[in-house]
């Protein structure tokens, strides 16, 4: 593990410590849905790689500009950040995707949208609506497709009011484990705030 590996830990962990808003009109914060997320994923006996995108699925909220129900594309905000700080092409994937699951379960079963809370809800037509059939069916043919749909899953579990579990201590050793195995030498470093921007072409 270098040093700018420890500290891209560090960041993650710093931004997740203070994400301590309301989750966009549920009952737990930012942090606690992260923690329950990766909670629900251990549970189901997922491996390191999901339980890490489970924790990070939703840190493009914490590092792109939304509004009161967040950033649309938040997806692949978060994807594009993780990607260049290193982590591993399963983990960025699953992160990718996992609005990518929202909306091919909201074409593919009636009555998966009226479980959506009303955030979710309104994002969703910001997030290109339930899929076509012809995205449904390329979707259905990605590699990650039933791992994506965990990871919504659980997603959609982990908004618990008064829950307690691992903080964020538990996961700091699994997040130092998959940089250290997948860091690359020109994803060392945090991206600054101009190349980040150019990640996602704006």
């Amino acid at each position: 593990m270098t040093i700018m590996n420890n500290h891209n830990v560090d960041h993650l962990t710093t931004l997740l410590e203070e994400a301590q808003d309301e989750y966009f009109g549920e009952a737990v914060t930012q942090l606690e849905h992260a923690l329950q997320c990766a909670h629900l994923a251990r549970e189901a006996g997922a491996d390191e790689e999901m339980v890490t995108a489970a924790l990070l699925h939703d840190i493009g909220h914490l590092i792109a500009e939304g509004g009161e129900i967040g950033t649309p594309d938040h997806d692949r905000a978060g994807a594009a950040y993780l990607s260049q700080l290193g982590f591993g092409q399963r983990v960025v994937q699953l992160v990718s995707g996992h609005v990518e699951a929202k909306r091919y379960l909201t074409a593919t079963n009636p009555d998966y949208y009226d479980r959506l809370s009303e955030a979710s809800k309104q994002t969703l037509a910001q997030q290109g609506g339930p899929m076509s059939q012809a995205e449904a069916e390329a979707f259905e043919a990605d590699p990650l497709f039933v791992e994506k749909l965990r990871l919504r899953s659980w997603d959609e579990r982990a908004k618990m009011p008064g829950w307690t579990g691992d903080g964020l201590s538990y996961y700091r050793p699994i997040l130092e484990r998959h940089l250290g195995h997948n860091v690359r030498p020109e994803s060392s470093r945090l991206p600054s705030v101009i190349s980040f921007k150019r990640l996602l072409g704006r």
